[in-house]
Parts: C-alpha cells; structure tokens; sequence
C-alpha cells in the first residue's frame, strides 16, 4: 500500500519533467542561424568552399534535437498520465470503501424494517437518535468529507481532474443510505392509494419495531383498511410520545393531538411531504420534499397481510407477561396459618404476596432486602402491591413484632383502609404536607432513639437480642411526587437505608418511574426489586439488570403480574400478586392483638397554649412551647432573665401583643409599657426610661410608633430605643414588638439577643425579618412563630401586665399676673380664649398693652393675657424678651416652626400633637412642659 508521502513525490516528479517538454514545440532558430552566419564568414575570409558544409551541420543538429526533445516529451507523458489513473483508482477505492463503512454506520444506527428483523436483539433497544427518527427508505445521500479525511485516504496532493472525476461536482453521494425525518411535526403520504397504504403501514411497522410499548402510542381513528393496527400493543398502551394518523377525504378518520402525525393521501400543510409513485418496471420509488431540498427515495412498502403478521408478533412478544384474569385474593393464601412465636420479628420479616406458578410467593424483607423498590406505571398494581405486602406481614406477625409508616403521595386513599390495623402507627398524604414533613422528620429522631436503645443494651443489631423495638417498616407510595415537593427528605431516605438495617428500619419506596427518581446510594441498599409494567426499557435493566419484563398493554388485564429480583436471584421471577381487600383488612384489624403503638414523631403543636402557673421565681421567661420533631421533643422554651430582651416581629393579627403580655407577666416589674396608641404618653415615657429606669421596658407596635411621630421625633425616638437596649440585661428587660423590620428599627433589633418570627402576609417582609424562606408559613395561626429558627407556640398569659394608666393632667389656667401667649387664629386657639374669658381672665393684644414699650402694671390676683401671632411678636421682641423672664410664655403647638426662634433652645419640646387642645409651657427657671388647654 503506497503511504501519502510517495504518492506525492512522484506526482511532483510527473509535473517537473511535463515542463520543459513543452518548451519544445518550437525550432531553435538562434541557435541555426549563429552557425551558418560564422560559415559564411569564414568563407569570405578563406575563400574554402568546406567552409560552406559547417553552414548545413547546424540546421540539421537543431532538427535532430528538436526531435529528440519531442519524443522524450510523448513518453513523459505517457508515464504521467498512467500515474494519475493509479492515484485515481486507489482514491475511487479509498472513498468508496470509507462510504461504505458510513453507510453501514447509518444503517446500524437507524435499522430498516429488515435489518430489524434480521437482528431480534434491536427490536426495542433504546440508540441514542435513533428513537427521535423515523426510516422511510433508502437513496443518495450527498455526503461531506473534512480535509483531515481526505488527507488520510490519500487525497493530499492529488490532480484536480482525478479529484473532480473521483468525487464528481458536487461531492461524494453515498449510495443506498437510509432517508429519515425527525419524528415531530406532520409528514404527508400522497400518490396512488394502494402505494400509498404499503408505504404508510411501512412506516407504522418501523416505528413500533423501535419504539416498546409505553415509549410510542398509535393514535387516531382508522379506516377498515388499517384495523390490523388495533393488534399493535402501541395502540391499547398509552405512551409518552403520540403518533396520529390523519386521513383526507375519502379516507374515514381524524388524527387527534399528537407529537406527530402521518397524513396519509394528502400533503397539504405538512411539513415534510412524500410523493409515491413507481417506475417502469414497477418498481415504487417515491420523491421526498422538505423545505430545503428533494430526495429520491426507495421506500418501504409492506402488505396488509405483512403488516398484521408482524403486529401479531409484537404483541405476541409481551403476551407472556400478560397475568391471569382473575384476581387473586391475599387471604386464600394465608389460610390457614400459624401463629407465630413471640419475638418472631426480631429474626424474619416474611410475608407472602402472591403466587408463582401455582405456589405461594414470599419476600422476607430481614434475608431478602434490607429495603425494597417498587416500580410500577398507572393502573398496573403498584399500590395494591404495597397493600398486600402491608396486611401480609400484619397477618403474620403482632405489633410488638412490626409496625408501618405509610406515606401516599397521590391523594391519600391508597392506605386509608389499614388505618384500622394496630401495626400501623400513622399514614402520611400529600393532603397535609406540613403533617407530611412533620411525621418524614419524626423518623430522624427514631433513628436517633434507636441507636440509643442498642448501645444501651450493648449490640449493634436488632437481630442480635431482645431490644423490646418491633421493627419498622416505612412504606411510599408515589415516592417520585415525595421529592418533587420535599427535595430535602432525599438525603433522609438515603440515610434510613444506609443505616436501617441494623436498627430495624426498613423501606419500602414505589414509584412511577426509577430512572431519575432513585440515586445510587438507594440503588446501593435497595436490593429487593419489584417491576410491573415499567415505562421502558431503561427502568428494567436499571432495576433488574435485563429486559425480560415486557411491555405489556395497560388495563385490568395487565395489573397485578409483576417481575421480582432479590439479591440473590440471577434472574428475575414473575409472580402474580394477590389482593388485599377492605372486607379482609376489617376481619383482620378485628382479631389483631397487641395494642398501638404511638407513632415516631409527636403531635403538631396547639394552636392555642395557656402560660403554665410556675413557683418561685424562675431564672426563665418562657416564651412557649417549641417543637423539635427531629428530637421527638416538644418543651417549654424562653428567655433567660440576664438576657438583654426579646424582638417579636410579626404581622396584624399574628400574635405580637400576646408574646409581649406572656413574657411581661412573669417579670416583677414592668415600668413602662409604650405603644403607638398615646404618642404623647409614649413620648414622655421613651425620655424618661431612656435617662432612669427602674424594672422592664415595653415597647410594642415599635414601627408604627416610629411612623406616627413626626419626622423630628420620630429620629429621636430611635436614638431613645437604641439607647433603651444597649442599657438593658441584667433583670431590665427590653421587650420589643413590630409589624414591619424597618431602617431605623434594623439596628435596634441586631442588639436584642433574641428573635421571635410570627406570622408574616409577605414573603419579602419575612426574609428582610431574617427569617428563612422554607419557615414563612402565611397560614400560621397566632402566636405561631420560630424562635432562632425553632418552631414555637407562644404561650397566652391570663392577665394583662400593663403599667398603670396614662396620666391625664388637669387643665392649666393662666396664673395671676401678665402671660404670653403665642398662637395663631385656629379653632382650638378661639375655644381656649373663649374658655379663659369664662374665667375671668382679661386677654388683650400687644399693641394694647405694649404700645408704650413698658409692660403695664397688674392689679394683684388678676389674670392678663397677651395673644399675638408670632408675626406681632417679632415687632415687640425686646417686650417679648422681658415678659419671657418674667413670666410665663405659652406656645401654641401651630406655632412650632418659630419655637426656637421664640424659646432661644434647640432641644426638642415635649410632643404636643397637632389640633390638640396642648401648649408649651416656658416659665421662668424652668425647663419647657406640655399643658392641657381643654
């Protein structure tokens, strides 16, 4: 075999010898005339005719050169012309045996309908592509080669006429390779009908000799011409994917929806269209249109005859599997039975759930699992399965032996007849998915108690000696549903069957579909395996390691037969199982012993919790009860009284007020309660604990506090708060409440040392609270809240702790002597001055009183009143200045924007809301109060 680099060698000889022949179609006339020019000279000179005879030697060895030179040329090119026929059939070679190896490629990944018959173990075997097309046929495919190839079938170099005549204009064409379409959209059959039908039953043939049953599904309605279609299995068995077929008009049926459809006599609007026909010689050929090109295509044709042969063979390929009619009742297998010895359990878990052949079949869930998978699609048993293998092992074995955890996710009736078992301590459904959670994660502490009873006794095996734990089986029905909405129990089941076995936890989970439902720590423990009808091929060998069970059609024909591998079978056994009816359950619940036992987890918390009465003094406030399921624990939680305090955050309604009352009533003394319903007392009491305290602080409704002060006061009275908490613990508590975790209220809250979370409408307001999304709960009822992250029930104290009632002081009456006063022309202002004129008391203005500049003498015990705007004022400011140091100056709260202006301080007045009937109170000496004016 000549190697590239030769080849080319030669190919460069043949080019460099072709270029100097044809320099010589040409006489070298130069060359003859030199020669006869110096003979005719010479004889001049010497006058010898000899001479003249050198004149023809030169003309006649041009000649006989040329001649040489043409005839080295022919043979050149003799030899380069046999040189590149050479390369060029070895090049014809190389490509054609490089075009037959793709095609035998494509053949092999995409199988005709004879390749599949040829080779039984293709039928129904999952190819990566070949399941997402369809073969129509064969032609000439115009294949692409890369240059990389090219080079390596020895191209490199190669003449362009060998290349061209070897690869033709438009490329190399593969031969007699398969044509196929994607399987999706809509594909029409037109041309003579009887072609037509031969090619459209081809085509159905082909995709159920690729696609199993419960993969692909036949639908539409069909004409009597297609009724051997009705005996394809992937007409009765729903399918994943739909494949309608569509007929025109003269053709009865309509083709529903489907992932693809066959239009069979017409192409109107499909996609890809295929016109039948035949040749010459009879032959049907058929032209293949798509939006891109048109192909000639050999197309598959089969007869009716054909087609019904080769449906009667698929369906008689999973006929074997098919069960018997008639169900099989679970309690003809247990009668009669013996009872068995006490402590039985401790050592088996037998129990049997159907028949094979014509004996009882049992599974031993302690020899032959430790735990089990179940796979079973709709309606082919699975959960009848899982009933019987329940009430079997109920029927041989007492509670004190087994007890069962049973989990339905797909709507809560699978299970709800055993109920009445005693053996069965608790059935979990997707219908309350919080009690769902609550009961998966009970199991965590079981597995925590258990390990705690073993070493207790000192073994490390149930099996080992009397331990007094029955053994518990936990059951799942739809355990795929499970994981889509609790993704976190995933690792919960990894761990129950990594470490069950020797605790005496067994699982049992069933499922709809294993492929990307069990990971491969489940598949690692789980050797107890349980088929059905399987949605394909891939579930089989992923859970019994081969394809023996069938496809089979879905119905009440197909249920309850089902393939069984444990761990020490070399191949799976086909069982028929039995059923466990309501009636057998009820007569067996009736004469069942033992008692029942308490299920793994505690009950959810009440929804409404009374403070317990405690005596003596306590070094903690209880806040309520917390739940902890993975700890099998529900107790008292609270505060510690060094604690700094406590922040309750929480919606309306949700509780807040009712922690605040719980936790106040167990503190001797409360000196301040402060909420938002009396700003001004509110005020009053934030300064006044804010310099001196003596016992708690109380501060509820602290964000709506904050945005019912004006802006000044309300800045202020975040300094006050924040001041409150640093200066808190050590038996002075800080208690605060809010709806809403504001700004000015963040920092204050990170200073409190713990947090309780209530009950929040909005997600975004519970996270920015620092709770965690997978804790908001908007359905919670009050007081229900996380506390650290510990779900809680806050106790409701009976009395209410609040300080004594808000003070209201009595109203203020000008004093005896000269008073001014500051307002503006309001309703309040004019009631207050009719009120003071009923009095007695004389209020004039200060042009009346102050026109002179000297403040005016008073009779003794008389009351006068001086009422400007603070526009009037400015005229008598030195007036002002005098009277202010001499007497009392009252300050309309509609005049605040001049306090300062008027009052000489900077600090902020006493809160005196607007419209109240308030005032400022300056006297002389004395810091500025709030008076009650009405």
């Amino acid at each position: 075999m000549r190697s590239s680099s030769g080849t080319a060698h030669r190919r460069s000889s043949v080019k460099d010898s072709r270029g100097p022949a044809r320099g010589t179609t040409g006489l070298p006339v130069l060359a003859m005339t030199v020669p006869v020019l110096g003979a005719v000279a010479l004889w001049v000179v010497t006058g010898s005719v000899l001479s003249l005879w050198f004149a023809a030697l030169a003309p006649l060895m041009a000649v006989a050169g040329f001649g040489d030179r043409v005839w080295a040329a022919r043979r050149a090119r003799r030899r380069d012309d046999a040189v590149a026929q050479a390369d060029s059939a070895a090049l014809s070679a190389a490509l054609e045996e490089e075009l037959t190896h793709r095609r035998d490629r494509a053949w092999r990944a995409s199988p005709d309908i004879r390749r599949l018959l040829e080779e039984p173990a293709e039928l129904w075997r999952e190819v990566p592509g070949r399941q997402e097309h369809l073969v129509l046929g064969s032609g000439d495919v115009a294949t692409e080669l890369p240059a990389a190839q090219l080079t390596g079938l020895g191209a490199e170099g190669s003449a362009p006429k060998s290349m061209t005549r070897v690869l033709g204009a438009g490329g190399p064409t593969m031969r007699d390779a398969p044509i196929v379409v994607p399987l999706r959209g809509s594909l029409g059959v037109d041309g003579p009908e009887p072609l037509v039908a031969g090619v459209v039953r081809a085509m159905i043939v082909q995709l159920c000799l690729v696609h199993p049953p419960g993969r692909l599904e036949i639908v539409g309605d069909l004409p009597e011409s297609f009724a051997w279609v009705e005996e394809l299995p992937h007409r009765v068995t729903p399918g994943q994917h739909r494949v309608a077929l569509g007929f025109s008009s003269g053709w009865e049926g309509a083709a529903g929806a489907a992932d693809a459809t066959i239009l069979v006599g017409s192409g109107r609007g499909a996609a890809v269209r295929m016109l039948v026909g035949q040749t010459s010689t009879g032959a049907a050929h058929a032209a293949l249109e798509t939006a891109e090109t048109t192909l000639e295509v050999v197309p598959q044709v089969l007869s009716e005859f054909q087609a019904s042969l080769l449906a009667r063979s698929l369906r008689g390929r999973i006929a074997p599997t098919a069960p018997d009619d008639s169900p099989l009742a679970l309690g003809d297998l247990l009668a009669p039975r013996r009872t068995p010895a006490p402590g039985a359990g401790s050592r088996t878990l037998a129990g049997a759930i159907g028949t094979s052949g014509a004996r009882p079949f049992c599974l031993d869930l302690v020899s032959d699992g430790p735990h089990a998978l179940v796979v079973g699609t709709t309606g082919s048993g699975k959960s009848e399965l899982l009933r019987t293998w329940v009430v079997s092992l109920a029927a041989h074995y007492t509670p004190e032996d087994v007890v069962f955890v049973l989990a339905d996710f797909k709507g809560g009736t699978a299970f709800s007849s055993l109920r009445s078992l005693p053996h069965v301590t608790g059935v979990l459904t997707d219908l309350d998915a919080a009690a769902a959670t609550r009961g998966l994660e009970g199991l965590r502490a079981e597995v925590r108690r258990r390990e705690g009873v073993l070493a207790a006794v000192g073994i490390r095996d149930i099996a080992e000696g009397a331990t007094g734990l029955p053994r518990l089986v936990v059951v799942v029905d739809e355990f795929a549903t499970l994981l889509s909405s609790h993704g976190e129990l995933a690792h919960l089941f990894i761990d129950l069957t990594a470490r069950g076995r020797a605790l005496g936890i067994h699982v049992i989970l069933g499922t709809q579909r294993a492929t990307g439902v069990f990971r491969e720590a489940l598949l690692a423990n789980c050797l107890l395996r349980v088929v059905l009808r399987a949605a394909d091929a891939a579930d089989c060998r992923l859970m019994l390691g081969d394809d023996t069970p069938q496809r089979r059609p879905a119905g009440a024909h197909s249920a309850g037969t089902a393939h069984v591998r444990r761990a020490g079978d070399e191949r799976a056994v086909r069982i028929r199982v039995a059923v466990a009816d309501d009636e057998f359950v009820s007569e067996l619940a009736a004469r069942a012993q033992g008692a029942r036992v308490p299920a793994p987890w505690l009950e959810p918390l009440p929804a409404d919790a009374r403070l317990p009465r405690r005596e003596g003094n306590d070094d903690m406030l209880l806040i309520g009860i917390a739940d902890e399921p993975h700890l099998q624990r529900q107790e008292p939680i609270g505060l510690a009284r060094s604690d700094r305090g406590l922040c309750v955050i929480g919606a309306a309604g949700s509780g807040v007020t009712t922690a605040l009352h719980t936790i106040a009533a167990q503190i001797d003394r409360v000196d301040a309660w402060i909420d938002a319903g009396d700003l001004e007392a509110a005020w009053d009491d934030l300064n006044r604990v804010a310099v001196s305290r003596d016992g708690a602080v109380v501060v509820d409704e602290a964000d709506a506090l904050l945005a019912a002060l004006p802006p000044d006061y309300a800045h202020a009275a975040a300094g006050l708060l924040e001041t409150i908490a640093r200066s808190s613990g050590e038996e002075r508590q800080f208690l605060l409440g809010l709806e809403r975790l504001t700004a000015p209220l963040a920092r204050i809250a990170d200073l409190m040392s713990r947090r309780l979370l209530l009950r929040h409408t909005q997600r975004t307001d519970y996270l920015a609270a620092g709770g965690m999304a997978s804790h908001h709960d908007p359905t919670a009822p009050p007081g229900r809240g996380r506390l650290s992250g510990t779900l809680v029930q806050v106790y409701r104290a009976e009395a209410s702790p609040r300080s004594g009632a808000a003070s209201h002081p009595s109203l203020w009456l000008p004093p005896a002597g000269l008073t001014s006063w500051v307002t503006r022309a309001t309703p309040g202002a004019e009631r207050t001055h009719e009120q003071w004129l009923a009095h007695g008391v004389e209020i004039m203005s200060p042009d009346d009183v102050l026109g002179a500049g000297v403040p005016p003498m008073i009779e003794p015990g008389r009351s006068r009143v001086v009422r400007a705007e603070p526009e009037q004022w400015q005229r008598f400011w030195a007036a002002l200045t005098t009277l202010r140091a001499q007497g009392p100056l009252l300050i309309d709260p509609s005049c605040s924007g001049e306090y300062r202006i008027l009052t000489g301080r900077r600090d902020l007045p006493p809160l005196c809301l607007p419209g109240a009937p308030r005032g400022w109170l300056l006297e002389p000496g004395c810091d500025v109060g709030r008076v009650r004016l009405g």
